[in-house]
């Protein structure tokens, strides 16, 4: 499963489905794998990485859900997923300023557990 992938499928389990079907049209796109340099282009231009409103500041189960494992596993997931197209869109020369700064941010969230 990419990246991609376990975003819409997290975000679908959790009830966003607006976001859940933009990660799934990107995701879908990814794998055509026909787009090259413009598939990456359209995903930075996503508000996938904003403080407000983003995907990337999107509370699984949301700010008040009781902790359970299942819901800790899932934004551990969740948080992962966003690290890894933060880091492949680094690594195409895609990024952001709102793409790098989760991309650090959720480094040093997995660095300090």
């Amino acid at each position: 499963m990419t990246p991609l992938e376990e975003l819409c499928r997290l975000l679908r389990k959790y009830g966003h489905s607006a976001q859940a079907v933009t990660m799934n049209s990107l995701a879908a796109r990814e794998e055509a794998r026909v787009e090259g340099e413009r598939f990456w282009a359209d995903l930075a231009g996503t508000d996938m990485f904003g403080e407000q409103g983003s995907i990337a500041a999107v509370s699984l189960g949301g700010e008040a859900a009781p902790e359970t494992a299942e819901l800790e596993w899932d934004r551990k997931a969740f948080r992962r997923a966003l690290f890894l197209v933060a880091q492949e869109l680094r690594l195409r020369a895609f990024e952001s300023a709102d793409s790098e700064r989760w991309r650090l941010r959720l480094r040093a969230e997995a660095n300090a557990r």
